[in-house]
This record gives C-alpha cells, structure tokens and sequence, in this order.
C-alpha cells in the first residue's frame, strides 16, 4: 500500500490467472452536493517504466520519496510500456504490460529518455511532450499544488472481499463553470508487487514494483463528461469491477482524475485515490 518503504522482500506473488471485467454504470447528475472548497489539490504523476529499463528504478525511488513529501496531495501511476523495455523476462512471474496501459501511455506522449514521468500532464518548455526528466519532477509539482482548485473529486469506493466486487463512485464538484471538453479516467493500481526488474546492470528476482497500472476501467483515453460542468453542481460517476484473483485487494487502489481532452493540452485539473482495502 501507500507508504510502504521501497525495500527488497523476499515473499513471491501468486500467478495471475483471471481477466478483469466491468460494466459501466449509467452516470447520474445531482444539484448542490460536495463543496470543492474544502478539498486540497492533488497532482498526478504517470511514470512511463518498464522491466528492462535499468535506469527506471531511480525514478521510481524519486517519485517515492517525493510521495513521502506530499503524502495524499500525490498520486503516482507506474505504466508499464516503456518502448522496448516493458517486455518481461523469462522468469518473470507477471506482464505488467496492457492493451490500455499502453494505448494510455501513448495518448499522454512521446519519451525519448528514462526516468520519465508526466506530471498533470503539463508540457513544460523546452520540452514537447508531458513527459518529464527526473530532475523537474519536484519543481512541477510544488507549482501544480500552489494552483487554486477548479473541480473537486470525492471518490468512495465497496469491496465484497467474497465476492471481489468493487463499486466505485466519483463526485465531480466544479468551483467555477468550466467550458470545453473534459473527460475523466479511472484506473487501478497495485502496490508492492514482487518480480524481477533489470536495475542498472543487475537483474534483480525480487524487486518491488509500486504503484503499477492493473487496469483501466474507463475508456484509456478517459470517458468525455457530458454534462455541463456549472460551479457547485455535482455530477456522480459510478464504476463496478471484479478484481482477479490473483491481486491482492490490500495492495490495490482506485485512482480516478479529471483531464482536458484537447491535443495537445490533456492537462489535469485534480486526481484522487483511495484504497480498496482501508
């Protein structure tokens, strides 16, 4: 989960053995609701990664310590679709890899260099693209976190630990009316995971993966918010999903955030997450 120290274990994970599956449920809208002013802003970091890739891991320890810094004000993806490097060893016990994870990478940009990581999917000059060195990471997120809130996320989430059915429901609150097109996304991450990973010029069998993608329960791209968003109007999106077998519920986590959905400006106006096991 969250917090836990990035050390090596020695426990293995169990082989995943079932497919998610989801069905949409039909978004309600409701007047008045949550107020956005009593909730922070919180950034998001999509960190492009990949098995092979042995300078990731510095990035990854980057985003960890940086998660230490800013506690619930951060939430961090790790996309395992790294050009070239996402391809698992043979003694890989997963492929972190998916059809969305990557088409996601892919709608965020283009990396050429590793430690790589999006954050709010800002495009911050001389660069080109969302994704980010290392070395920008710290300064783009105190920015981001000093900007005033424009949408409000509550996010709660209902586990059926016999059953592994998970609901999820996303209140959007705008603080002021937003025009254009929005959309959002809501994925599922999961943390501490044991497996090999390439680190410099070492292979390491029991390395621990954080904050890894599993799946994307809405479109990759994210879902257009069709109603019009006017200040302190809420609108509820609902989700329900099984989790596999094979993830461990405690370690898992729903992260949900609104976007713009122009090319190139897929910026993030706030993020949320919450644990599927608390």
């Amino acid at each position: 989960m969250k917090k836990i120290l990035s050390a090596l274990l020695v426990a293995a994970a169990l082989l995943s053995g079932c497919e998610e599956k989801w069905v949409v449920i039909t978004p309600m809208t409701n007047s008045g609701g949550n107020n956005p002013g009593e909730q922070k802003r919180v950034v998001l970091a999509e960190e492009l990664t990949g098995v092979r890739c042995p300078n990731c891991p510095e990035g990854t320890a980057a985003l960890v310590d940086l998660d230490d810094q800013y506690g619930e004000q951060l939430v961090i993806v790790s996309i395992h679709a790294a050009l070239g490097y996402d391809v698992p060893y043979a003694s890989s016990l997963y492929d972190f890899r998916t059809g969305k994870g990557t088409e996601l990478a892919n709608y965020i940009g283009s990396a050429i260099f590793f430690p790589s990581a999006a954050i709010n999917r800002r495009i911050v000059p001389p660069e080109t693209e969302p994704y980010l060195p290392r070395q920008q990471w710290a300064g783009i997120i105190g920015e981001e976190l000093a900007k005033p809130l424009s949408v409000g996320i509550d996010l709660k989430t209902t586990y059926d630990a016999g059953s592994r059915k998970l609901d999820i429901s996303a209140d959007l609150t705008p603080a002021e009316d937003l025009s254009g097109e929005y959309r959002i996304t809501v994925l599922i991450t999961q943390d501490s995971i044991v497996d090999v990973q390439k680190v410099e010029l070492v292979t390491v069998p029991n390395y621990v993966h954080r904050h890894v993608l599993r799946t994307i329960v809405t479109q990759a791209t994210g879902d257009i918010i069709a109603e019009p968003l006017v200040a302190n109007n809420t609108i509820n999106k609902a989700f329900t999903l099984n989790l596999p077998a094979a993830w461990e519920a405690k370690h898992c986590s729903v992260v949900a955030f609104v976007h713009r959905g122009g090319d190139p400006n897929k910026e993030v106006l706030q993020a949320a997450e919450k644990h599927v096991v608390e």
